[in-house]
């Protein structure tokens, strides 16, 4: 039986909405486009594993600082001000939180498909951070495997990811099932020879899926 393997966040999760991330800017009274800006520039590293969180937020706030962008210290950590670890710590929470605003269409399609004995797997561009609290999380009891790209040091779209994914299930390629919600990362899937959906809603995913349009509770 195939494994669907489900992308975690704007599927599993919504797109952070706009008062939860407007709190991350606001944390470092930084100008909130600059800062997008700067956090989506810098975040491969860090979901990838190759920095951690200090790094990660240092290097955001030194980058906006250089800029003009921040009336905050240039770091998070090491500033001699004795509140750099509780700053770092209510910046990690804040962008875990941002990103924990689940998606209900889609988990009732993973209920869907774990009643038919469906295998469920997780792949996520997620820093340890945001990993460790998924894992934590009673939803994600519904997959049998979990993989983020922090701990394997490697980021969707990157073809070695998912050949990592179908020798750790120990089943070829072409029997996983992959829903993400950017076409990068479908294209990628595709190209390693993954069966691949573009997320772009619950109605299209329970036809990419087979799945009846609507389930009687």
């Amino acid at each position: 039986m195939a494994w669907v393997v489900f992308d975690y966040g704007e599927v599993i999760c919504h797109r952070p909405p706009g008062d939860s991330a407007d709190r991350l800017p606001r944390a470092l009274a930084a100008d909130p486009a600059a800062f997008w800006d700067a956090y989506w520039d810098g975040r491969e590293p860090y979901d990838r594993g190759a920095v951690d969180a200090a790094g990660y937020w240092d290097g955001l706030c030194e980058h906006l600082t250089a800029a003009g962008h921040t009336g905050h210290p240039a770091r998070v950590t090491g500033t001699g001000t004795g509140d750099g670890d509780g700053l770092l710590h209510t910046l990690v929470g804040l962008d875990i939180d941002m990103w924990s605003h689940l998606n209900p269409g889609t988990l009732t399609v993973l209920d869907d498909l774990a009643a038919r004995d469906v295998p469920l797997a997780l792949l996520s561009n997620a820093p340890r951070e945001l990993a460790r609290d998924i894992d934590g999380r009673p939803w994600s009891a519904r997959f049998r495997r979990r993989f983020y790209s922090a701990d394997l040091n490697l980021t969707k779209p990157d073809p070695r990811i998912y050949r990592h994914v179908a020798d750790a299930l120990a089943v070829p390629p072409a029997e996983l099932v992959f829903v993400d919600d950017r076409q990068v990362n479908v294209d990628a899937a595709r190209d390693a020879g993954l069966r691949a959906h573009l997320y772009t809603g619950t109605a299209a995913l329970r036809r990419d899926l087979d799945l009846p349009a609507t389930t009687a509770r």
